[in-house]
C-alpha cells in the first residue's frame, strides 16, 4: 500500500492546482488553435483548388464562346457560299440553254454578199424572215446558194417572185436556224 502524504500548505496546493489547470487550459487552447489552423488550411487549400478550377472553367467558356462565334461566322459564310453556288448553278443552266441571236447576225454577216442590203430582220422561235434589196438577181441567187450550203440553216424559202426582176430586187427570204447554232459557245 502506498500512502500519499502532501505536506504542502493549502495555499501552495491551490497554487499548484491553478498552475496545473492553467497548463491544461493552455494545452486545450493550443489544441483548439492547432485544429483551427488545420481546418483553415484545409479550407484554404479547397478554396485555392476550387478557384483554379473556376478560372479554368471560365477560360474554357471564353474559348467555347469564341469558338462558337467563329463557328457561327463559319456557318454564315458556308451558307453564303451555298447560296452563291446555287445562284451560279441556276445562271449557268440558263446561260447553257440561252439562245444568242447574235449568232444569226454573225452567220448572216459571213453569208451576205456586199451587193445585198438587209432592211428588216424578224425572228419567231427559230424561224427568220429577212427582207432587203439586192443589186442584181445573181447576187440574190448567190445568197440563196450560200444559205443552202450553210450547216446552221434549214428550210430555206426564197419566193420565185423575188427572181422576176433583173436589177434592184426587193426580196424576202424565210429560213430556219438550228438550235445548236444559236447556243453560245463558252
Amino acid at each position: 500500500m502506498k500512502t500519499l502524504l502532501n505536506l504542502l500548505p493549502e495555499e501552495n496546493k491551490k497554487d499548484i492546482q491553478r498552475k496545473l489547470h492553467f497548463r491544461f487550459f493552455l494545452w486545450q487552447i493550443f489544441l483548439l488553435f492547432a485544429l483551427e489552423v488545420l481546418y483553415t488550411s484545409m479550407l484554404a487549400g479547397t478554396y485555392v483548388i476550387l478557384d483554379s478550377q473556376l478560372q479554368s472553367l471560365k477560360n474554357i467558356k471564353q474559348q467555347d464562346d469564341k469558338v462558337g462565334g467563329e463557328q457561327a461566322t463559319l456557318a454564315l459564310y458556308q451558307q453564303e457560299f451555298r447560296d452563291t453556288n446555287t445562284s451560279v448553278e441556276v445562271v449557268g443552266k440558263m446561260v447553257k440553254n440561252h439562245f444568242s441571236f447574235t449568232q444569226v447576225f454573225l452567220l448572216l454577216d459571213t453569208l451576205l454578199p456586199e451587193e445585198i442590203v438587209v432592211d428588216h430582220l424578224t425572228t419567231k422561235d427559230y424561224a427568220v424572215l429577212l427582207t432587203g434589196k439586192a443589186v442584181k438577181r445573181d447576187d440574190l441567187l448567190a445568197f440563196d446558194a450560200r444559205l443552202k450550203e450553210s450547216l446552221c440553216i434549214e428550210n430555206i424559202n426564197v419566193p420565185i417572185s423575188n427572181l422576176f426582176s433583173q436589177d434592184n430586187i426587193d426580196f424576202q427570204v424565210d429560213f430556219g436556224i438550228k438550235k445548236e447554232c444559236l447556243k453560245k459557245s463558252l
